[in-house]
C-alpha cells in the first residue's frame, strides 16, 4: 500500500502516512486545526513533485493564498504552473473580478462538477482537498444528489488513485436529515480524523485522533500538538 507523507512532524514517523486513493474526512470544532492539516497535506505532496488541488469553499483565493505564505508555504508558483489547481466552489459576486487561476463553478451545477473531476483526473492530481464544505452542498443539492455525490467522490478516489480529503465542522444540533447524510458521510470514509481542544490543567491544548484507518497501523489515543510557524508538530 503506497502511503503519502502528510507532512506532520512526528505523525509520519508513527503511521507513515496516508494511503493513497483513500477517502479521508477532518472532523471537528472551528479552530482545532483542520484546515492546517489539510494545506500541510497539499504542501508536502508539492515537496514530492505531485499536482494537487484545493476547492475552496469559505474563503477567497487571495485569503488562501495569503494563509499558505503565513507558514512560509509559497503555492504562487505552483499556481502558475499547474502544479497546484486551485478551485472556488463558493458563490462569487459578479461585481468582483475573478482570479485567472482559479476555476470557478457551483454547487448547484452537479454536471460541471464533474468535468472538474475529470480535469483533476486527466491532469494527474493526487491529492485533493474540500474545505468546509457539508454545509453548503446540502443547501444546494437534494438528498438524493448528495448521495451521488458521496459515492461519485468515492470511485473518484479508487479509479484515479487520488487521496481526497473533506474538511467538515463539527456542530452542536443539526436537523435530522442533515445527520443522516453526516452519518453516510462517515460510513463511507475510508480514515476519519477527528479534531479538539481541550483544558489540559490551566491551558488549552489542540489533539487529534485517528478515528478511522484502513490498512494502517494507528493509534487511538488524542495526539496532542501545536500549530507553529512551520505548520503542525505532534508534541511528545
Amino acid at each position: 500500500m503506497e502511503l503519502q507523507r502528510t507532512g506532520v512532524a512526528g505523525l509520519d514517523q508513527l503511521i507513515g502516512g496516508i494511503p493513497r486513493g483513500s477517502r479521508n474526512l477532518i472532523y471537528g470544532p472551528p479552530g482545532t486545526g483542520k484546515t492546517v492539516f489539510a494545506m500541510q497535506f497539499l504542501w508536502t505532496g508539492l515537496q514530492e513533485g505531485e499536482t494537487v488541488s484545493y476547492d475552496v469553499f469559505d474563503r477567497p483565493w487571495t485569503h488562501i493564498r495569503r494563509y499558505f505564505a503565513s507558514f512560509g508555504w509559497d503555492i504562487t508558483p505552483y499556481e502558475q504552473s499547474r502544479q497546484f489547481i486551485p478551485i472556488q466552489a463558493f458563490p462569487h459576486p459578479k461585481e468582483y473580478p475573478k482570479d485567472p487561476l482559479v476555476r470557478y463553478f457551483s454547487l448547484a451545477d452537479f454536471n460541471t462538477m464533474q468535468e472538474i473531476d475529470l480535469e483533476l483526473s486527466r491532469a494527474g492530481v493526487s491529492r485533493f482537498v474540500a474545505g468546509d464544505n457539508f454545509e453548503h452542498i446540502f443547501t444546494s443539492l437534494s438528498e438524493e444528489q448528495w448521495m451521488l455525490v458521496e459515492h461519485w467522490t468515492i470511485n473518484w478516489c479508487h479509479y484515479d488513485n487520488m487521496t481526497n480529503i473533506d474538511i467538515m465542522t463539527e456542530v452542536s444540533e443539526r436537523d435530522p436529515v442533515t445527520n443522516r447524510l453526516m452519518d453516510f458521510t462517515l460510513s463511507l470514509a475510508h480514515n476519519i480524523f477527528r479534531f479538539r481542544v481541550r483544558e489540559a490543567g490551566d491551558k488549552l491544548r489542540r489533539e487529534m485522533r485517528i478515528e478511522k484507518m484502513e490498512g494502517v497501523a494507528h493509534p487511538l489515543d488524542w495526539l496532542p500538538f501545536e500549530i507553529t510557524s512551520q505548520g503542525i508538530v505532534l508534541l511528545a
